[in-house]
């Protein structure tokens, strides 16, 4: 992921979600809990508020610094290291936007 897929303009954070725009925050409720993914490794980590409670959306702060290639003079994640994708985990398995967006929503 590099700078300019982390640098959004204002009102443009629900961005990713477009795919499915039923989805913002009601993912959670669902079981679909916002995570990202090293693609090379499969290594997984739930997206975690400051407080390290489990986010509803989206967060690169609280990612593990070896995914980290980039920071602020804050302390804030401007660059990750390539192959880190955002996604869903549900029990135990990542689920990146574009297969979330597949599933089949009816029972």
């Amino acid at each position: 992921m590099n700078r300019s897929q982390l640098e959004r303009p204002a009102g443009m954070q629900w961005a990713a979600y477009r795919e499915f725009p039923d989805m913002k925050a009601a993912n959670a409720v669902l079981g679909f809990l916002p995570a990202f993914m090293d693609t090379h490794t499969h290594e997984t980590h739930l997206s975690i508020n400051d407080d390290g409670s489990l986010a509803l959306i989206h967060l690169l702060d609280g990612l593990p610094d070896h995914w980290v290639l980039e920071r602020d003079e804050y302390g804030r994640i401007t660059a990750l290291k390539d192959g880190i994708v955002a996604g869903f985990m549900r029990q135990g398995h990542f689920f990146t936007r574009s297969q979330l967006a597949q599933l089949r929503w009816d029972a």
